[in-house]
């Protein structure tokens, strides 16, 4: 079996959690997105400084979406009504310990693998459906990221990679008690 279908349950529960179900039917609050652009940024530095830590950044040049990611929230800014701000929340403060606690590049490998290749991929439909800035789901050399992420990818990376998944199912039900 592969790591895609050894993941695939969990990928399709954080895919039909209400806020993505939102973001696919185009019904999504845009200050929604915008939360979930800052939350998305805590989780993601945690993720890139161990996987830089733990040597993997050498083989996926450009893969770092952190960055972007500020970049994103800072335009956000300008288009949020005066005196928007927002706070990190409770899961997205949680799973960025739970990174930080990881010391072991498979499973390091696994949560850059789950939300690195879902912008590469998934990303890519949610720009042209969400009308905000996006520069963390540009990339300057998309194909090869994918190849030289593939080639690090084992079946053995299921059990973290699924743990990734939960997390991004907690992070995502966070958001759905303001969609009832």
């Amino acid at each position: 079996m592969s790591l895609k279908e050894l993941t695939k349950e969990k990928h399709h529960q954080a895919e039909n959690t209400r806020f993505m179900r939102a973001v696919f039917d185009k019904t999504l609050p845009i200050d929604l997105w915008y939360d979930f652009t800052y939350q998305k940024y805590i989780w993601y530095g945690a993720i890139e400084y161990a996987a830089e830590s733990a040597g993997l950044l050498k083989t996926l040049p450009g893969i770092e979406r952190a960055g972007h990611l500020t970049n994103d929230y800072i335009d956000i800014l300008q288009l949020a009504p005066i005196g928007t701000y927002y706070s990190y929340r409770e899961p997205a403060k949680d799973y960025t310990s739970y990174i930080r606690t990881l010391s072991d590049p498979k499973q390091i490998l696994a949560h850059l693998y789950t939300w690195h290749m879902g912008d590469l991929f998934g990303g890519q439909m949610i720009k042209q459906i969400i009308d905000a800035p996006h520069s963390h789901l540009d990339f300057d050399n998309p194909r090869e990221l994918m190849t030289a992420m593939r080639d690090m990818l084992t079946d053995d990376l299921a059990d973290e990679a699924n743990v990734a998944f939960d997390w991004a199912i907690r992070i995502l039900q966070e958001y759905d008690s303001t969609l009832e």
